[in-house]
């Protein structure tokens, strides 16, 4: 028996997964973005920029979803979180910097299992049309998740603001 058979997905089941757990992603950095505005908008920023390229996988993944004729498996309305990731119980509002590094470990371990996740769908995909996409998001979702190590490692991100606005585009591309 090919052990690749029994882990290979079929594209229904990876593109709901995919667009399930992004979505939930999308919502996640929405709230990240909105919990740090009002003391860190830096970081705020950020994390709009993240919700931005959750968008933009979201719609590669519905012209994938197009091209393959199933639609239907990206259309459905997912839940507002994935659930791949821990739900967090936390005051809405980052209020200090304590919080903020908490906050920022919370994304970072997020981000970290969205890595694997990705990885995951890529060595079990089987479907071309699939490809080229999985392997950009595994690259984006690599890049995203060592912004937030960065930035939860720069230490005091609420009363140093290290990185620029451009800076933090560089590093996103």
């Amino acid at each position: 028996m090919n052990n690749m058979t029994a882990l290979t997905l079929l594209p229904q089941e990876q593109l709901s997964t995919a667009h399930t757990h992004e979505a939930g992603e999308l919502n996640r950095y929405r709230r990240l973005a909105l919990s740090f505005l009002p003391l860190a908008p830096h970081i705020s920023r950020l994390m709009a920029a993240l919700g931005v390229e959750c968008e933009q996988r979201i719609q590669a993944l519905q012209n994938v979803a197009r091209q393959l004729d199933l639609d239907a498996c990206v259309d459905l309305k997912p839940p507002m979180e994935s659930p791949f990731l821990a739900r967090s119980s936390r005051h809405f509002f980052v209020v200090d910097e304590a919080m903020s590094q908490v906050v920022l470990k919370e994304a970072e371990e997020a981000a970290e299992v969205t890595c694997r996740l990705f990885a995951w769908l890529l060595e079990t995909n089987a479907t071309p049309e699939l490809h080229r996409p999985l392997l950009a998001f595994v690259t984006q979702k690599n890049n995203e998740y060592r912004i937030i190590q960065e930035c939860r490692e720069a230490g005091g991100p609420i009363l140093r603001n290290r990185v620029s606005d451009s800076e933090m585009a560089d590093a996103m591309k």
